[in-house]
């Protein structure tokens, strides 16, 4: 789909802000003029402005508390995501040539601008309830039938129901959250400091944490007595994770190339990202694993990924190509295929939903239940009749 969740991977984006007829040029913000210093963005933005993934303006302002127009929102959204696939869409409201309808275009490609009516409106302020939308539809977040994490909020009534689904997969995730106040401001104009920060949030491992750059074992070595973990990174093959708690994310990064990961008696509370490059005999290995949600992300080439034991994944969503071996013992509740997958083995799996991306899949053992536009295009062993 050409999708790239940069919370999941490590490359050099140019998520430049370029658009001189709105205000935002090619030239880095003055390192004299500080309009972000003491914002509670700082952090972000300043990071941000040293790696040239954001530009400031023809006086060197950031200007953070600066509302972000759903234009260029959707530009930034398409630029982070890797999105360049396009069709033709055509709103009332939008241009039928330049960067602003070739940006809608890409995101109607990925069905996450579906407009209101015949308009589209470009220029108005993206709200973060619409925000919450584009991002979670990106993700492809699971949305929890119980929507009691909304109630937090003062403002809940507010919460458009079209959004509330979108936005509590954002809270519950980690991607976004409330004001000190007791709000989350759903039809609030986003600002640019919030554009970073979301996007930021999901460009690292929430929380920072412990990172893997050396080959070894890690973890405790009895399976009574958890290590803990924020978050953990694994930038090198030969790793064995084992008898660990992780409370944030998990990232696999392609720092791992062609090598192999292991996970043992392992728990991730957040995501377990993996952009491997891939190619190994078993690139990846859960064995007796509990994953909440496990995202397959990478650029080119097929991942392999092997579970073993009681591995249970509550959640898994595939963006690129995999090879996926389902030990008997496995059970995945949930699978979101958007690109071609091999499953084999006699692991569990309850409900898949087939993307148009997905067409021609296989399964060695029959999913309970099967969903999505390309569910008819499956392929399974025909069964050998019994004498």
């Amino acid at each position: 789909m050409g999708l790239k969740l940069r919370r999941i991977v490590s490359v050099s984006l140019a998520l430049s802000l370029v658009f001189s007829s709105l205000g935002f040029v090619s030239a880095a913000a003055d390192s004299s003029v500080k309009d972000y210093e003491g914002h509670w963005a700082q952090k972000q933005i300043e990071s941000w402005l040293e790696k040239g993934w954001l530009k400031g303006f023809e006086d060197g302002l950031v200007k953070p508390n600066q509302s972000i127009s759903r234009a260029e929102f959707v530009a930034l959204v398409n630029r982070f995501f890797e999105i360049t696939k396009s069709q033709p869409v055509k709103f009332n409201d939008l241009p039928a040539t330049g960067w602003v309808y070739e940006e809608f275009s890409k995101a109607a490609s990925q069905g996450y601008i579906n407009g209101y009516g015949d308009k589209v409106r470009p220029n108005d302020p993206v709200t973060r309830q619409e925000a919450a939308v584009i991002i979670s539809k990106l993700l492809k977040l699971e949305e929890p039938q119980n929507l009691s994490v909304l109630d937090q909020f003062k403002d809940r009534d507010q919460i458009a129901s079209w959004s509330e689904k979108k936005i509590a997969g954002m809270i519950n995730s980690g991607s976004m959250n409330g004001y000190p106040n007791g709000n989350f401001a759903p039809t609030q104009a986003m600002t640019r400091a919030e554009a970073v920060a979301i996007l930021e949030s999901l460009d690292s491992p929430m929380g920072g944490g412990f990172r893997i750059t050396n080959s070894g074992v890690f973890g405790s070595k009895d399976p009574a007595h958890l290590t803990g973990y924020e978050s953990v990174t694994v930038s090198t093959y030969g790793v064995n994770l084992q008898n660990t708690v992780i409370y944030g994310d998990l990232l696999l990064d392609e720092g791992i190339g062609d090598g192999e990961v292991s996970l043992d008696n392992v728990t991730v509370k957040g995501k377990v990202i993996v952009i491997v490059k891939g190619g190994g005999a078993d690139s990846i290995h859960f064995k007796n694993s509990t994953l909440e949600q496990v995202v397959v992300q990478k650029k080119v080439g097929i991942v392999r990924l092997v579970t073993d034991g009681t591995t249970r994944i509550n959640y898994l969503s595939i963006k690129s190509g995999i090879i996926l071996q389902l030990g008997k013992g496995t059970t995945v509740s949930k699978v979101i295929l958007d690109a071609l997958t091999k499953v084999t083995g006699q692991g569990q799996l309850l409900s898949v939903t087939v993307n148009d991306g997905a067409k021609g899949s296989s399964f060695e053992r029959k999913p309970d239940l099967l969903e999505g536009s390309q569910k008819d295009s499956i392929s399974m062993p025909t069964p050998t009749a019994t004498p």
